[in-house]
């Protein structure tokens, strides 16, 4: 086994100790009435080989040039310095958004606890982004995100002048386990086609979600987007309904007069059917309001409890689970969302053109929509190609043999 080479300097400003390079700088202190200067000793992260001296000499140059100012306590652990970024990131995002931060960066915390931040090195974040495929089975794309979140936090240590050189930037993600680990995030199999859509309805026609879904289904809404559908949204002299408030799940629920983003605040047309469904709805808030007597509670939220409480955002999506598992004919990797993807599905299928798809259920991104119309195409092609080919080729008859 190789020993370390002899503790000493290897270029301008540059030291190894214990197997590490060190960019060694200094700065001016007042000792006991005089100027003195006291050496900073920054880690690279850099292993004490001959083929990394040029870039831990390239860190220093950065880090002169930056004048980077170094604070206190260089033995700040990831959890006390992921606490800091995840304090300024409340102040500055949305509650949805910074419970994924909150949540991404447990992870991180959980994973190096109280592991001196400078002691991270390149080998050590790849076990990381290793462990959250093989601990907790998640997807390509989280484990990226966590890896940029990560990142960025040594990135403002780098500023920080806790470490000179961000380890995250050389780790690899395993191409292995994302295969291992990868599930297709849009099938055929995650929406229904129009046939099926109408089999739902008809499956769930005397459930208490019936017109929950059936909106969701019509109008490709967002669960919180249906969730925070109020009375004062719906126009029935006009007959329109307008979507203009959410109902959202960070790290508590949030109720606002807002929407996910600009396209997202929308107004459809509604048919006298549908005005009539919300009549009877009315209708059986009215006798539930009788019925609870004092123990109402009192709001403007179209599907509630039937006391009147709001259905936490959860709620919906598990009991559209347990009914998906009733019906063993209809796509058994659909979520709740899917229904959102499914009015997609049925508008391509009714040969919509893609814009006005796109401005019906409010996607920001046109991208979102043309990934659903190849899947639908790409289906129904099939099927006609099959069809023609059937035509074609008649197979001989089995049935009487």
């Amino acid at each position: 086994m190789a020993r370390h080479k002899k503790d000493g300097r290897r270029a301008t400003g540059i030291q190894g100790r214990s197997g590490q390079l060190y960019v060694v700088t200094s700065h001016p202190v007042i000792k006991d009435g005089s100027k003195k200067r006291d050496k900073i000793w920054t880690a690279t992260g850099l292993a004490d080989i001959a083929e990394n001296i040029k870039k831990a000499s390239e860190i220093r140059k950065q880090l002169l040039e930056n004048k980077v100012v170094i604070i206190v306590d260089r033995n700040i652990s990831v959890n006390e310095y992921t606490d800091s970024i995840l304090y300024k990131r409340k102040r500055e995002v949305k509650d949805t958004t910074y419970s994924g931060y909150f949540y991404k960066c447990k992870k991180i915390k959980d994973y190096f606890g109280n592991l001196r931040l400078r002691e991270i090195n390149k080998a050590m974040i790849e076990k990381f982004l290793d462990s959250l495929f093989e601990t907790y089975e998640l997807q390509y794309r989280t484990v990226k995100d966590i890896k940029i979140l990560l990142s960025n936090i040594f990135n403002q240590a780098v500023e920080d002048g806790i470490i000179a050189y961000n380890p995250v930037e050389d780790a690899v993600i395993s191409k292995s386990l994302a295969a291992k680990y990868s599930k297709e995030k849009l099938t055929d199999d995650t929406f229904f086609s129009y046939e099926e859509a109408q089999l739902f309805l008809n499956n769930i026609k005397d459930q208490h979600f019936y017109e929950l879904f059936y909106l969701t289904l019509f109008f490709g809404l967002r669960r919180e987007e249906i969730l925070g559908l109020r009375w004062s949204a719906i126009d029935f002299k006009n007959k329109t309904m307008s979507i203009n408030h959410t109902v959202t799940k960070g790290m508590t629920v949030n109720r606002t007069n807002s929407a996910k983003n600009d396209t997202s605040i929308r107004k459809y047309p509604l048919t006298d059917e549908q005005i009539e469904m919300f009549i009877r709805l009315k209708d059986i808030e009215c006798a539930n309001r009788e019925l609870c007597g004092n123990g109402y509670y009192e709001n403007d939220y179209i599907f509630k409890n039937i006391d009147g409480t709001l259905y936490h955002p959860d709620y919906p999506t598990k009991k559209f689970a347990k009914l998906i598992r009733k019906m063993p004919d209809l796509p058994q990797h659909i979520t709740f969302h899917g229904l959102r993807k499914s009015c997609v599905s049925i508008l391509v299928h009714q040969g919509m053109d893609i814009k006005s798809i796109q401005k019906w259920v409010g996607h920001k991104d046109i991208n979102t929509t043309l990934k659903i119309y190849a899947l639908v195409k790409d289906k129904e092609s099939k099927r006609e190609i099959s069809d023609a080919m059937n035509d074609i080729l008649q197979l001989k008859d089995y049935t009487n043999q």
